[in-house]
């Protein structure tokens, strides 16, 4: 064994020092040899530290432009053919989401710097000057090459690897959660979008018809042939229509700017209907989002990389097994005066102030907290997919009502009409009736678009909406 350990140090020594022997009668210049930056001015060949330390030891340390490229999607017509690719070009675009993905890249290669320490450990040092001894100056230099293996350390790295990569896995499910909202919203943007689109339709419908007949309510009021209080009635059911319309050309302006928030660039006036989605109700719901959930799934990411922690934290308490080598020789006669070592390490820490003992109850606390946390969570999900079902069967009974009402405020239109020529029916019955005719289909688009809007916060919650657009954290 001795004889192995004293090949590998000579052969340590023959691979990384022996460009450093030099000629006694060069002593004199050891100095400048070593750290003379302007190599062209001696004819000395330059020692093999001189070039390691111009490789390694830059004066300057040059800043990295570290720039965000980004490229804004191109979308396509916003049908219900192409919403899934629009919406996952939304999606890889918004900031969040990049940031998101940012950071899972970092964690990923934060996984490769804790692994790196149950590698081997290698080190390089030089040491160049001059001593004074019986009034005699000598110039002299030393170099040595450290090497150190973890041996044992009771699972301490291999746990904190363990949590890195679940930290690794859970911003991978975070990055999951932030596109989850970001799609949820885009559907949410294009459905108000799409229902403010509709609904100045019926206005700008409603006015048309409405503004003739209130033109000849006036003429039969000047001819004398009706009192005052049916032109007041009048006048009144067509400023409903004007001020409900003026409302409704603020609100698309708003549903427009959040549009191009989610979609830059986009195509506002190609905007079409989606479809409402099928979802599960009930037990099923609850038990399918409890399944698939991304915020629960990450919250047990996180307990697993804090029980991870402590247990790293456990195995600090105990001894960890290194061995060490090393070689150290001088620039003179380097193969006669070179020393070497190698031996094993025991650390073992008897008392450190109870540091340890309380990093390990804090983590105790921590993993109870994320815990207790887990549970929270729960609670809210079923809250908000409890909420989400509620909606959407209100909503679908509120359509299901609207379209009776619609047809029931059709015909009294179309009647009323009908009375008008035979003098059954007065002119304001007309108004009237068209301004009650477009309030209710209103109506009914509203309440279809809260029916698809719930019907996507529904599948959000109970099988996730990045799945079924194509869209992955890497």
């Amino acid at each position: 064994m001795q004889i192995i350990i004293k090949n590998i140090l000579v052969f340590f020594i023959i691979v990384f020092l022996s460009s450093c022997q030099t000629n006694r009668k060069d002593n004199s210049n050891l100095i400048s040899q070593l750290f003379n930056n302007d190599s062209q001015k001696s004819d000395i060949k330059q020692p093999f530290w001189k070039t390691l330390l111009d490789k390694n030891f830059s004066n300057v340390i040059e800043d990295e432009p570290l720039n965000i490229l980004v490229n804004k999607p191109k979308f396509k017509k916003f049908s219900q053919k192409n919403s899934k690719y629009n919406l996952r070009s939304a999606v890889n675009y918004h900031p969040s989401v990049r940031s998101a993905l940012s950071n899972v890249k970092a964690s990923k290669l934060a996984i490769n710097t804790v692994e790196s320490g149950k590698k081997t450990q290698i080190s390089f040092q030089a040491l160049g000057g001059i001593t004074r001894d019986n009034s005699s100056n000598t110039a002299g230099a030393v170099g040595s090459i450290n090497l150190s293996k973890l041996l044992y350390d009771f699972g301490a790295i291999d746990y904190t690897v363990l949590s890195q990569k679940e930290k690794y896995q859970l911003s991978r499910v975070q990055a999951e959660i932030q596109a989850e909202t970001i799609a949820l919203r885009a559907y949410e943007i294009l459905i108000n979008l799409n229902r403010q689109n509709k609904i100045l339709e019926v206005y700008d419908r409603g006015l048309s018809l409405a503004e003739p007949i209130l033109g000849q309510i006036k003429n039969i009021s000047l001819s004398g042939l009706s009192d005052k209080a049916m032109i007041l009635k009048a006048q009144q059911d067509y400023s409903k229509l004007v001020v409900s319309n003026t409302r409704s050309v603020a609100e698309k302006k708003a549903a427009k700017a959040l549009f191009l928030e989610i979609f830059p660039g986009g195509d506002v006036n190609s905007v079409e209907d989606l479809k409402t989605r099928n979802v599960l109700l009930g037990k099923n719901a609850i038990n399918q989002m409890l399944k698939k959930s991304a915020v629960i799934k990450a919250q047990d990411l996180l307990i697993s990389s804090l029980m991870n922690d402590y247990k790293t934290l456990k195995a600090q308490k105990k001894a960890n097994v290194t061995m060490n080598a090393g070689i150290s020789a001088p620039a003179e006669d380097t193969l006669d005066e070179s020393t070497g070592n190698v031996g094993i390490l025991v650390n073992y820490v008897f008392n450190d102030g109870g540091r340890l003992d309380s990093q390990i109850e804090a983590f105790k606390a921590k993993i109870k907290e994320a815990k207790q946390q887990k549970l929270t969570i729960q609670n809210e999900l079923e809250s908000q997919l409890n909420v989400a079902i509620e909606t959407y069967i209100g909503a679908k009974e509120t359509y299901m009502a609207t379209l009776d009402l619609v047809n029931l405020s059709t015909d009294v239109r179309d009647t009323s009409k009908d009375q008008l020529v035979s003098g059954r029916s007065k002119i304001q019955d007309v108004l009237n009736a068209e301004v009650t005719l477009a309030e209710n289909i209103i109506q009914q688009i509203n309440a279809e678009a809260e029916l698809k809007i719930s019907s996507y916060r529904i599948r959000a919650l109970t099988h996730g909406l990045t799945n079924e657009i194509g869209w992955k954290a890497y």
